[in-house]
């Protein structure tokens, strides 16, 4: 039994020759027979331009988008694709090169009978493989999908049948050529063959070896013929059949073809409700590609759609070698770009660009500690970056190159460190704004010796106490941690008890409403227990008439809701304050700070964690120094030793003792220019880690053959690249027309501590009066 490929042909001058009808899975009565990206070759130096006029001279390449796999490496190089046809123009100079040595006439045995007569197989080997000649701008020049792969020519064409009206092929030496293939390892094979009839069990039985032994094979979905009616065409030729069968597995695709405007094409068979599953569409319709006799021709019919869909898999492999015949076609398919109705275009317009892409569950490469790789997932993979990191620069560039592994375990380039977040905003007028509220305070004496003192935020925060807290008593929304208020208990002997709410330790030790200053000195430990869900408790005594203790404790949750972290801070701190003489007054604080879910505030997940929790030690030393009547300097420093308890699985493998500081230092001035105000100037440094460094492991190299993924380790400094210095002056008087004024002038320097932020500067006014 036999198949017949038939075609007609018009002499072109100094064109070539145009094929006006092709076998497309042909007529005939008789019976038919996936970043860098894997380990592709690395970019050039110089970048390549691959959309050519060689390139463009077949619009098919630019309707499955190559130039997205080319630009990433992918050319087909290693890979060999059967086509199993009527051999190949074994002279033609744009396939020459591209001839596999093991290509033969499967008929006759003899590879001198490899050369193509008929032209057809040279034309869809043509479209596969033809090579790329960017120098060569001639109007016939065209390169194939895969021009960088090898295409082993399988003539099984009848002997003396390709002398007539194209070419017949029985199904006894395609099945000869499908063993041929497979026991040499051919991972694509192109069929662009078929008929009206089904295929002998004999060819059947030759495909299931094919199937069983992982290889992807691409076949026509036939062309019209004169006697087919519209519903011969709705639906693949016999001969595909095999495509549609279970023991298939997806590994048999059906070409369909379709023209310039990505409509079928009027002879192309189409899906069909048998198909659809594992039909797919490419451009058939006056392809431009290689002809017997080293000319060119324009050929039509779904025999050409094939060799486009299997080059767009040769590509792929090339890519990811570790994708088989089943995963490659399901990528295929997965990612075709849907133009309608699936019993017409099954599952679409082959699509390089998104098959180039991640696809399904993706995952990022790490080592655990006990040597083994493990995946997480990258949408866990995210850092907020305290501020005493500043941008975390060094960190953001280790782990810019990663390896994400998608669905299908193909490797890809990530670049984690855009999932590296921090506060870009130097200064936040809003927040500076809100912390200089006047305080409201309400004392209940409860007897002679001991008083109660309630302290509250004035304006909206007064009106969040009565309308949340005191109105409404008894529904859902009144949530304690919300409000921003302060208890004083005084008792006999000098002690005094605080509770705070909503503020850090720092405003619960001290003043409450702050001093005249907007920065100054409030970037240090017990700014990291601050804000609107933070608790803390004091207790002060004093020991003796110089010298007073203070014991703190603190707590404060951090939450990240978008992407699930949070962290729990617990600071305890002894103060220790005495009075050297009535000008000088010195201070110590000693304090421990845990951390669960965070490193100095920093909150991270997945890939990226820089740990689990943290414990920090920290140091405070604090003067102040009363130089006369209207002057004090004041000075203060803080240094802490950080211990980071790693993360379970990261690709940050460790991080060494994290030291980090702060300072403050300025004068102010009493009643300089008229009685009652205050004139201050001061700089300081906001907490920055100055010492420490993170191990990075990263996955540098993978095997695909033996799927070991090589990891490489560097090391991060911590310390950000830049040092904020505040510099600012605050001014402050009273009873001007009735009213307070202050003035604030601020100047940042390396703000964020970023030494690529512009400086920052800002002056505020304040005016008013309470009534």
């Amino acid at each position: 039994m036999n198949m017949l490929c038939t075609g007609m042909k018009l002499m072109i001058p100094l064109v070539g020759c145009i094929s006006l009808g092709a076998c497309g899975g042909s007529s005939g009565s008789t019976a038919s027979p996936t970043a860098v990206i894997g380990t592709a070759p690395p970019p050039p130096a110089e970048p390549v331009n691959y959309d050519t006029a060689e390139y463009r001279h077949n619009y098919g390449l630019a309707q499955i988008n190559a130039l997205t796999a080319y630009e990433q490496g992918a050319t087909g190089g290693g890979i060999t694709v059967a086509v199993i046809d009527s051999g190949v123009d074994v002279d033609h100079p744009q396939i020459e090169a591209n001839i596999h040595p093991d290509s033969t006439n499967i008929v006759t045995g003899n590879k001198n009978d490899l050369n193509d007569i008929d032209g057809h197989g040279t034309a869809v080997a043509g479209v596969i493989a033809a090579v790329r000649d960017p120098e060569n701008n001639a109007s016939t020049n065209v390169h194939g999908v895969a021009f960088d792969a090898k295409v082993m020519a399988l003539n099984t064409a009848s002997v003396g049948s390709c002398e007539g009206d194209g070419c017949s092929f029985y199904d006894s030496d395609i099945a000869a050529a499908l063993d041929y293939a497979r026991v040499r390892g051919v991972k694509v094979v192109n069929i662009s063959l078929g008929g009206d009839d089904f295929n002998t069990q004999l060819l059947v039985d030759a495909y299931k070896r094919a199937v069983d032994a992982g290889m992807l094979i691409v076949i026509a979905a036939g062309n019209r013929d004169e006697g087919d009616t519209d519903a011969d065409i709705a639906r693949p030729e016999n001969s595909a059949s095999v495509a549609w069968a279970d023991w298939a597995n997806g590994q048999i695709i059906v070409a369909g073809a379709v023209d310039s405007s990505k409509t079928i094409s009027v002879f192309s068979h189409r899906a069909g409700p048998v198909a659809k599953d594992v039909f797919l569409v490419a451009a058939g319709d006056s392809i431009l590609t290689l002809g017997e006799g080293g000319k060119y021709f324009y050929y039509s019919g779904t025999s050409f759609a094939t060799p486009h869909i299997a080059g767009a898999a040769a590509l792929l492999m090339d890519a990811f070698p570790n994708l088989t015949g089943k995963t490659a076609a399901d990528l295929l398919f997965d990612t075709a770009t849907d133009l309608g109705d699936a019993t017409i275009y099954g599952q679409g317009l082959i699509n390089l660009q998104e098959a180039f892409q991640p696809q399904g569950a993706s995952s990022v490469a790490v080592r655990s500690a006990a040597g083994t790789t493990v995946v997480v997932s990258p949408g866990d993979s995210v850092m907020l970056g305290g501020a005493a990191f500043g941008s975390f620069a060094g960190l953001s560039s280790a782990v810019s190159h990663s390896m994400l592994l998608d669905g299908y375990n193909r490797s890809f380039q990530l670049d984690l460190g855009q999932q590296i977040f921090h506060d870009e905003d130097p200064l936040q007028l809003e927040t500076l704004v809100g912390s200089r509220k006047g305080a409201r305070r309400a004392d209940l004496p409860l007897n002679r010796r001991s008083q109660v003192t309630l302290s509250w935020r004035e304006d909206s925060d007064m009106r969040e106490v009565e309308e949340r807290y005191f109105s409404h008593q008894n529904q859902v929304q009144n949530r304690y941690r919300d409000l921003r208020m302060k208890v004083d208990m005084s008792f006999d002997g000098g002690q005094k008890l605080t509770f705070g709410q909503g503020h850090s330790l720092k405003e619960t030790l001290e003043d409450y409403d702050g001093d005249a200053f907007l920065t100054i000195g409030k970037g240090d430990f017990m700014a990291l227990a601050s804000g609107s869900d933070s608790q803390n408790v004091a207790y002060k005594k004093k020991l003796n008439a110089k010298t007073g203790l203070t014991l703190a404790l603190s707590h404060k949750t951090q939450d990240w809701a978008l992407y699930n972290l949070k962290s729990d801070s617990y600071l305890a701190m002894a103060r220790w304050d005495h009075r050297l003489s009535d000008t000088v007054h010195v201070g110590i604080d000693l304090g421990l700070m845990a951390e669960e879910g965070g490193v100095l505030g920093s909150l991270s997940g997945g890939a990226i964690s820089l740990g689990d929790g943290a414990a920090t030690n920290f140091l405070a030393t604090r003067l102040t120094w009363k130089m006369s009547d209207h002057l004090t300097f004041f000075s203060t420093a803080t240094l802490g030793r950080t211990k980071v308890q790693t993360a379970t699985f990261s690709l940050i493998e460790g991080v060494s003792t994290v030291t980090s500081q702060s300072f403050s230092a300025g004068l102010i001035g009493q009643s300089l220019f008229r009685n009652g105000d205050r004139l201050s100037l001061a700089a300081s440094q906001p907490l920055r880690v100055r010492g420490g460094t993170a191990t990075v492991a990263q996955v540098r190299e993978r095997d695909y053959a033996t799927d070991v993924l090589s990891f490489a380790t560097q090391q991060v400094a911590l310390s950000p690249t830049g040092r904020e210095i505040d510099i600012e002056l605050a001014y402050q008087i009273g009873n001007v027309w009735g009213a307070d004024l202050a003035l604030n002038v601020l100047h940042q320097i390396n703000p964020n501590h970023d030494s690529y932020a512009p400086d920052n500067s800002a002056l505020m006014i304040r005016f008013g009066s309470s009534f």
